[in-house]
Formats: structure tokens, sequence, C-alpha cells
């Protein structure tokens, strides 16, 4: 960064633009032609751009360091750009894509009155909340679940780390999306049965994903609303990345619907970005930091320390958790039914 604060800024004040133009390019499918060295004619032949106006593209593509110029008139990827490539197994492009989307950017320009009033501000600004959007739109909820499902692998890291899931029979993983958690989760530990909880399209769609691993004998998808009812019968329960979606008293409702679900002798893990973990490097908080005021703008919602989910866990009749070590960005916060509610 500059050592001139003016400058300084005004690189923060470009962020917009960034963000825009790795939409662009990810859209027109740049980083997935550059895969070596490419004439600029010939990018443009492959993403059917014009010729003159992609050049200037690719230059400020080359200025962030996501390709680079390799002779006057060719480029290739860099390992930056090479992350946003549509194989690119961190799925970084699917989120580019859904963080760039309309309604999404018109909510966080909205960020001023979410601050001063508390609340999200989506639904005020696109006219719908955020969730009904989706279930509206099949590519934004395309979009939604793949950047989503991005995450699995981290997840499944920490979980595998902070727990002992050796002997557990049944996991049932509620809000688990296309099933990316569960899938790792499975492939880990060959003896495990997966029971996925989630709304019916995703419900299906994951039971897609299961069978395309070869995992169909050993996972069951059930429909669910997880504000009514949840499938019982499990040794663990999973909830990854879903409560920090919602506000307190809705959290409080999904974590009772838990409750009612998870047998006496079961636990409950709860992953999430927990906002007090220790050992976070500064572009981690900042990242969780970022992350939050999103929650914020777009659901009213917030990440959280160890203690204020502590109070929701309590609320719903488990107990205070205990928090393993990871060895990740991602936490897991163990709970158990507390005794004073179990049948």
């Amino acid at each position: 960064m500059s050592e001139d604060p003016v400058r300084s800024v005004l690189w923060m004040v470009r962020g917009s633009w960034i963000t825009m133009a790795l939409r662009a390019a990810c859209v027109l499918g740049i980083f997935d032609v550059l895969d070596g060295p490419l004439v600029e004619d010939e990018v443009a032949a492959r993403t059917d751009t014009d010729p003159p106006t992609l050049s200037r593209l690719l230059r400020s593509l080359s200025d962030l360091g996501l390709v680079e110029r390799v002779a006057p008139d060719a480029y290739r990827n860099t390992a930056l750009g090479a992350t946003l490539r549509e194989d690119h197994p961190s799925r970084l492009r699917d989120l580019v894509l859904m963080q760039a989307t309309l309604p999404n950017l018109a909510a966080w320009h909205a960020l001023d009155e979410a601050v001063r009033s508390g609340s999200g501000v989506y639904e005020s600004v696109n006219g719908l909340p955020s969730w009904e959007h989706l279930a509206r739109d099949p590519e934004a909820q395309r979009m939604f679940n793949a950047a989503m499902a991005r995450r699995g692998s981290g997840q499944v890291a920490a979980l595998l780390t902070a727990t002992d899931l050796s002997g557990a029979s049944t996991i049932v993983d509620v809000g688990g999306g296309r099933g990316a958690m569960l899938t790792g989760l499975l492939e880990a530990l060959p003896s495990l049965h997966g029971v996925l909880a989630d709304q019916p399209a995703m419900a299906a769609e994951a039971e897609a994903v299961f069978a395309a691993a070869g995992l169909g004998d050993r996972t069951t998808c059930v429909p669910s609303d997880f504000f009514r009812s949840l499938p019982g019968g499990g040794d663990v329960y999973t909830i990854a990345n879903v409560l920090h979606d919602w506000d307190d008293a809705d959290a409080v409702r999904i974590l009772r619907t838990v409750r009612a679900a998870v047998p006496d002798h079961a636990r409950l893990l709860v992953v999430e970005h927990v906002l007090d973990a220790p050992g976070r490097s500064f572009e981690e908080l900042r990242e969780v930091h970022l992350v939050d005021l999103h929650m914020l703008v777009m659901f009213g919602a917030r990440e959280r320390t160890q203690a204020e989910y502590d109070e929701l866990l309590v609320d719903a009749g488990f107990t205070a958790s205990t928090r393993g070590a990871t060895g990740t960005d991602w936490n897991v916060l163990e709970a158990r039914p507390a005794a004073e509610t179990a049948e």
C-alpha cells in the first residue's frame, strides 16, 4: 500500500471497480482460456470480444496480478488468475458471480441505513427477502449454492481435526446445501451414514451429488424446514455456516428445532467463523469482519463470539459449547442436550 494516505484511500475507493472487472473476466471466460500464453487476438476470438477493448481489460487484470504479459501482445494466467477458472477447486469464480449480482450490490449501497437501523436492508432495497429472491431466480440460486459448496473442504478438515467422529454411525447435516461437507465427511469415514436435511430443491440436488460420488447407498436426503422439523436418530448433528445468516431470534428458533430432533446422547457441532477465536491472521480477521457486514446488509444477521453462540445454544436447550482446535479458519463449537431439557 502506498505511503501516501490519499493514494491508499483512493485505492480502496476503486474496490467496486475491481470486483466488476473480475466479474466481467469470469463471465467472458478469460481465465479459462489463459492456461497457457495466448495472443490477444486469439483470446478475443475464444471469448467473443472486441480485440482493442479486450486489451484494455487485460491491461487492468495484469495490473491486479491476475494475468501476466509474456510478450507485447500475449498473456497467461498467474497463480492468482488461475483460481478464477471455472474448474478451479476453490470455486472462487462462483463467489465472484454471486457477490457481484445487482441485488447484492444494491443492498450494500444501503449499508449506511443498515448501520443506522441495526437491521438488514436487502428486502427494503430489492422488494423481497434474499431467500425469497433466490427461490424465484434459479440462476441466482445456482450461483449461491455453488459459492457455498466451495467451503466444504475447509469445514471437513475443521471437523475431523476438532472432534472425534470415529464412533459415530449417523450424522445429520442441517441445512447442508448440495452436500459438499457431508460428502467429504463420508469419504473420510467409510463406516458413517449421512442424512442431509434441507429445503426440497436442495435435498434433490444433494441426492444427485451423492449418487455421482458413489455415496448414494450411504446417504439419505430429507426435505426439511429447519424452522419446523428435522430428522431424528443421529449420533451427531452438524450445522455449518447457517446460524450467521439469521438474527438471534431466528437462530434460536432453528436451534430449538434441532434440539427437538437430537437424541439425548447425541452431539451438536456448530461450524462457523467465531469472532473471538484466537490465532487468526490479520487477513483472516479482516475477512470475517467484512462478512459480518455482509450478513448485516443481507439478512440483519451477524458473526458472533463464542459467548454469543453459547447464549443461543443455552436458550435452545443445549449446553454451552467447547471449541476444538481446527488448524483452519473455520471453528467448531460442540454442544450437547442440556440435562434439564432432556425428555
